[in-house]
Formats: C-alpha cells, structure tokens, sequence
C-alpha cells in the first residue's frame, strides 16, 4: 500500500506539461495544499482553479488531472459520502490511476474499521479492474516507461490482492481471504511482505490446516528479526502443539531472539559514524521549557524527528514508546519538525493530547528568514522523516538511520544502536 502511494504522488510532481520553473513551483504548492486539505468541496474548487490558472488540457495533461481527481475521490470518501468518491472515480480516465485510489479507499476503510461491506464492494473492483488491464499495453499511462510498467503490475497484485483479502478477513470470510492472500504472496518476494499481511497469512494457513507452512513462515521471520507479538505468540503456541513444553517454547524464542540481537549489533556496528559531533541545538518543549543538548552531557541521547502530518512517523510510535520505557537511562527527545502555519505547535499538542505519547516533545520551528527551513533538522542533514539519531555520553552522533518498515526491525535497530553507543 505504501508503494502505490509513494508512485502515485510521485508521478503527480513528474507535471507533463510545458511551463516555466516558477508555474510549476507554484502548481506544486497548490497540489501540496489540496493533499493537506480535508474538505471535499474546497479540493473541488482548488481542483478546477489548478485546470483554469495553468490551462491543463484533458488529454495532454490527463495524468495530472487523474491523480488531482484521485485526491478528491478520497476526501468524500473520508467524510462518507460515497456516491461522490464513485463519481470522482468514474471520472478517472486510466485504469491504473482507477485502481489505485480505488485500493487506498478500501485500505482506509479497512485501517479504521468501518463500513466494511462498502470496503469489500471497493476492494473487489479493485482487483477486477487490475485483472482486466493487467496484460494490456493500452492502459499503460503515456509518461510510464513499458519496463518499468510491466515491473509495476506485477508489484501491484501484492498490495491489490492483500487488500481484498483483509477486508474479506474482517467481514469473516476466512477461506476467500485465504485464497486472495496467496495469490498477493505469489507476487512478490517474501523479504518485501508487511509485518500484518504475514500475521494475517499465517493465522489463515494454520485455519486451513496447513500449521507445517504457518510454523515455517513464523520461525524464518523469528530468525530474521521481523517478527511481532502476535507472530510470536503464534510460534510459542505451534511449538507446544508440536510436542514441546511451554518453558522449553519460551527458551527457544529468547535463544532465536539472542541470536537476533547478535546479529543486529554485528550489522549496525558497519553503519556506525566514526567521530562525529553531534550538532548542538537549543529548542523549547511544548511547556515552554529550555533544552539544550549540551545540557546532556553523559547521557545516551536518542533524537526522533517526526511530524503530526507524517503517516510512518506516527506508524513507529508504538515501537519507540516500547524502547523508551525499557530504556529509562537514555534520553530520548521527539523533535517535531517540518510542522508548518501559525498552528503547528497547538497540532502538535492535540495529537499528544489524543495519543498520550511521546514525551520529551521539542519543536524545531521553522526559520525566520525562509519558513520553509527548519534549523534542527538541517543541522542533522534530515533528508526525510521519520529519522532517528542516537548520540553518546561525549556527544558524538554515532548513528543516523531514517525511515520505518515494521516495529519489530525498529526496536532490534534501536536495542544495537543504543548498546553500541553505550559501550563507546
């Protein structure tokens, strides 16, 4: 699902059009702030404001118009008024673009639980579209290369057909779901499968009665450091119906998960930063209260950059709430950067509000002199959130890492990174 998402939005800057750099900035900005926006209406009037102001011609400029449309689609759809996101979709002129805000809404449905008959219908059409077109050059968009497209389709069955397959799941359709989550599997490589499309796979195989490959699956994402609670849990239970004993079940996956920690620390130790300062910074918490990194000093520091508006920012919340508390000896501080507008330190504060984490908040606030400069996270050169520095006693940056793919790979990342910098 993130993949489609990362090509679409993509392909929307990838503008098709003839326009000097300062047109194009400025249509980029006004794209930037449809995708920000949350009422439908206001994204339709922006949308037909963009084809007027920058005269966007529907054949030449489809592609860009498709995915404009895409966003308005989803914004009905996140206030529930479906007969427009259908319409908006309908409007769509390419399969592809179809398919794939036709994939988010059914994802979004799906995340948040709700109207989940109306998450299948999508999900199903979906897939049928992406069967109908997947073998015809016709639908392959103007702007996309024919290699990197044939590439395409077959990465986009796994997101596609994991879809349709949890939403099944949900509506209690275990066998259907089952079947679908094969054919996701079947297309891509296993090192790429999310944390919960394996959770979701495995708990089917062991209803369809095939525990041997559930137990498989389960002990090689154990080993490879990529497994969660619940996969573990479902190993420990495996184990026992297999003729161990409880205790021996819980030795053997602390000996997998020691094996793990060894293995983590042997490959962060390649990635960790010589002899570096970290760059001091003086920033205030939501309380108004002066932080300064030198104040620090003798302390293991580890800083997450992160946003309210970023979605595998708030994704590893879990995974960092986790490590902090079994780490009270280290400092962790969440720098919140990149939060634009006048109201950025109160958006911050609604999501702690809500959430109840994280702690130890700071605000990287935007310069003076160009708004869009934010002084923390270019000290630490931050190419994208999140990004997760850990720093030592003597205030050396020993390790940047940026990105999330799942908690378990981020806690063992975290759990080397700060055991390594402890020893420095």
């Amino acid at each position: 699902m993130k993949i489609i998402i990362r090509i679409v939005l993509s392909m929307l800057f990838c503008i098709s059009w003839n326009a000097n750099a300062q047109n194009l900035e400025a249509m980029r900005n006004q794209i930037q702030s449809m995708i920000k926006e949350t009422d439908p209406e206001k994204n339709v009037l922006s949308l037909h404001k963009i084809i007027k102001d920058y005269n966007l011609d529907t054949i030449e400029n489809a592609e860009d118009i498709d995915l404009m449309k895409g966003m308005v689609a989803l914004n009905f759809l996140n206030v529930k008024v479906f007969p427009q996101f259908e319409n908006y979709i309908k409007s769509i002129k390419n399969k592809f673009n179809q398919t794939s805000y036709l994939n988010m809404a059914a994802d979004i449905l799906n995340r948040d639980n709700v109207h989940l008959d109306y998450a299948e219908v999508i999900a199903k059409k979906t897939v049928e579209l992406y069967d109908s077109y997947k073998n015809d050059p016709s639908a392959r968009p103007n702007n996309f290369p024919e290699e990197s497209w044939n590439k395409f389709m077959k990465m986009a069955a796994y997101p596609y057909y994991e879809t349709y397959a949890k939403t099944l799941y949900a509506n209690g359709k275990n066998h259907a779901a089952f079947l679908y989550l094969e054919k996701a599997w079947k297309s891509t490589d296993m090192e790429e499968i999310q944390q919960t499309s394996v959770e979701l796979y495995t708990k089917l195989l062991e209803l369809e009665g095939q525990e041997p490959k559930a137990y498989e699956i389960l002990l090689k994402m154990a080993e490879l450091g990529k497994s969660s609670t619940n996969m573990n849990t479902q190993l420990k239970r495996l184990y026992v119906k297999n003729g161990g004993s409880k205790a021996n079940g819980a030795n053997f996956l602390d000996s997998i998960q020691r094996n793990v920690n060894k293995a983590y620390k042997i490959e962060m130790a390649k990635k960790m930063i010589a002899d570096v300062e970290a760059p001091n910074f003086t920033l205030f918490d939501l309380s108004g209260k002066r932080v300064s990194l030198l104040d620090l000093r003798g302390k293991i520091v580890v800083l997450d950059f992160w946003a309210t508006w970023c979605v595998p920012c708030i994704a590893s919340m879990p995974a960092m709430k986790k490590v902090s508390s079994q780490h009270p000896e280290v400092i962790f501080l969440f720098i919140a950067t990149q939060e634009s507008g006048p109201s950025a330190e109160e958006r911050v504060k609604s999501y702690i509000k809500k959430y109840k984490f994280p702690n130890n908040v700071l605000m990287d606030k935007p310069s003076a002199k160009n708004p869009k400069i934010f002084p923390t996270a270019v000290a630490y050169n931050i190419k994208g959130i999140p990004a997760k520095m850990v720093i030592d006693k003597n205030g050396r940056l020993r390790f940047s890492t940026s990105g999330y793919s799942s908690d378990a790979e981020l806690i063992n990342e975290l759990e080397a990174m700060i055991a390594i910098a402890k020893a420095q």
